[in-house]
C-alpha cells in the first residue's frame, strides 16, 4: 500500500474514502487526493486482449463524438498543426482530427498493442503507435496541441511524462487535460454508498484505476511544477453514455447536469466548477 503522496511526497494524510478495502487518501500537505493502491508506473493491460467485440464501442466512439467535435472546433482554429494524442486507445480522437481538420497532421500513442492493432485495422489509422511516447523520438518544440483525454489519472507519478510532454509543445502550444473532478466524483461516490452500499460491480472512485484524483487545486499545482502555466479550465458537452450503458433517462441526467453547472460556472464568474469533468488548456509559455 502506497501512503506517499505522488505530487509533494508529504507522508501525511488522512482516509477520504474506501473503496472495496482499498483506502483513497489525502495529503495534508498539498490536499492532493490519490489511491493507496499501487499500480505498475507504465500499465499496459488496460485494455487486456479483447475482441472487437469486447470493445464497449457506445462508449469509446458513439458517446464521446460530440466532445472531440466540440474540442477541435475550440481549439483547432489554425489552418494547420500537428496534435498528439497521449493515450490514444482505440484511436477515434486521432481518427475524428482527420476528418474534421485534414489539413492537421494527427498522430497518437498508446501503451496497449491490442489497442493500437485495433485503431490500426478497423479504424485504418498509419499514425498510431504502441509504447511510451517518451521513447518515441519526437523532435522537441514540434507540436502544437497535445491531448490527455482520461489519461492522468492512470499514472501514479505524472511529472516526468508532464515535462516531456512540456519538451515536445511549441512555444505558446498547448496541453489538453481531462480528467474526473475529485470533489464532485467523491459526493457521487458517498451517495452510491448510502443508496446501495459498497459491493463489487459498481463504479465508485475507481481505486485500483485511477491512482490520482484531481481538483483544480491539485492540477494547478502538478502544471506550475511541470513549467506550464495556470490551467484555464472550460466545461465541454459530457461523454453521453452512464457506466457503459446506453438508457435514455441517464443520457438526459448528464446533459441536463452539464448545462446546470456550465450556466452556474459562467454566474460564478468562473470560481464554483461543479462539473463531473476537469477540462483544463495548459499552455507553454
Amino acid at each position: 500500500m502506497n501512503s506517499k503522496c505522488y505530487l509533494c511526497g508529504s507522508l501525511e494524510n488522512s482516509v477520504v474514502f474506501t473503496e472495496l478495502d482499498i483506502p483513497i487518501l489525502q495529503c495534508k500537505t498539498c490536499t492532493h487526493v490519490f489511491s493507496s493502491y499501487e499500480q505498475e508506473e507504465h500499465y499496459d493491460g488496460y485494455w487486456g486482449e479483447n475482441s472487437e467485440e469486447a470493445y464497449d464501442l457506445e462508449w469509446w466512439d458513439n458517446a464521446h463524438r460530440k466532445v472531440y467535435h466540440e474540442f477541435i472546433d475550440q481549439f483547432l482554429t489554425n489552418p494547420s498543426g500537428k496534435i498528439l494524442d497521449v493515450g490514444c486507445g482505440l484511436g477515434y480522437f486521432v481518427k475524428t482530427v482527420n476528418k474534421d481538420k485534414p489539413s492537421w497532421e494527427a498522430l497518437g500513442y498508446e501503451m496497449s498493442k491490442s489497442a493500437v492493432d485495433y485503431a490500426k485495422t478497423k479504424n485504418n489509422l498509419t499514425n498510431v503507435h504502441a509504447g511510451m511516447v517518451q521513447e518515441s523520438g519526437i523532435s522537441p518544440a514540434s507540436i502544437d496541441v497535445i491531448t490527455l483525454w482520461d489519461v492522468i489519472e492512470h499514472i501514479p507519478k505524472p511529472q516526468s511524462l508532464m515535462n516531456y510532454l512540456h519538451s515536445l509543445l511549441k512555444p505558446g502550444g498547448i496541453l489538453f487535460i481531462q480528467t474526473p473532478n475529485f470533489p464532485v466524483q467523491l459526493v457521487k461516490a458517498k451517495l452510491k454508498v448510502l443508496k446501495s452500499g459498497m459491493r463489487e460491480g459498481i463504479h465508485y472512485l475507481e481505486a485500483k484505476d485511477h491512482i490520482n484524483d484531481y481538483s483544480r487545486k491539485t492540477l494547478n499545482k502538478l502544471a506550475l511544477d511541470t513549467g506550464f502555466q495556470s490551467p484555464e479550465y472550460h466545461i465541454l458537452y459530457p461523454i453521453v453514455s452512464v457506466s457503459g450503458g446506453s438508457g435514455n433517462l441517464g443520457k438526459m441526467g448528464k446533459i441536463g447536469f452539464y448545462k446546470l453547472t456550465k450556466i452556474i460556472y459562467q454566474l460564478s464568474f468562473k470560481t464554483l466548477f461543479l462539473n463531473n469533468t476537469l477540462f483544463a488548456i495548459l499552455k507553454k509559455g
